[in-house]
């Protein structure tokens, strides 16, 4: 009966069960710290930016200004959105956030008329760290030259995209002609480092305490 029963009270015994138990809770906590990414993808919606500036989505604050340009608000309908221009101002403006971030993408719809020259335009996009080259997608009624976007016929849509080393303001200048002005229809970032592993603190302590608990176990043991 006792050589049937060694197994057992081996696998009970106490510094082998605090070894066993220390390996438990490193791999815990190796599951917890693995995955976490500090990546996060934050949308500000038309209807979001018709409303305010300032303004929240995702914890991150946008914040809009401009050097003289005008700056007003279309909380709903076709043309929703943040409206810069109006009133045939021309004129700098700035996005800034709250948060570093990594990549952004803006949709606009140009409100332009097209008759009375000149037509509407946006080119000098830079970030906080520099001169910017821009990718940029026509949704329609506008053209791209690598540096200067022009509306060529009324409610012309476009996206702008870049994509850089981490940043936390986007410019770029409007120059309005006799035109409208623009909407801003959505704002996109990227606020993470695209996807590397980054555990949160209460993991990293956990990970910390199990191997002491590890090493400790195994001075013990030995």
């Amino acid at each position: 009966m006792a050589f049937a029963f060694k197994p057992i009270l081996h696998f009970f015994h106490p510094q082998e069960s605090k070894v066993n138990l220390a390996r438990a809770l490193v791999a815990a906590a190796a599951l917890l710290t693995a995955g976490v990414s500090s990546a996060a993808i934050v949308t500000w919606t038309d209807t979001q930016l018709g409303t305010s500036n300032p303004i929240v989505s995702g914890g991150v604050t946008l914040t809009t200004s401009t050097t003289g340009g005008n700056i007003g608000f279309i909380p709903g309908g076709g043309f929703a959105g943040l409206w810069l221009g109006g009133d045939n101002s021309s004129g700098s403006y700035t996005l800034g956030f709250s948060a570093n971030i990594t990549s952004i993408e803006i949709e606009f719809d140009a409100l332009s008329s097209i008759g009375t020259l000149p037509v509407e335009t946006l080119f000098g996009f830079a970030t906080n760290l520099g001169a910017a080259t821009i990718g940029y997608l026509d949704q329609g009624g506008t053209t791209f030259d690598g540096t200067t976007i022009t509306s060529t016929q009324n409610d012309g849509q476009g996206t702008i995209s870049f994509t850089g080393a981490a940043f936390n303001a986007f410019s770029f200048t409007h120059n309005q002609g006799a035109q409208s002005g623009f909407v801003i229809e959505r704002v996109t970032i990227d606020t993470g480092d695209g996807g590397t592993t980054v555990p949160e603190p209460s993991s990293l302590a956990l990970l910390g305490l199990a191997l002491m608990g590890l090493a400790a176990a195994r001075r013990r043991a030995a």
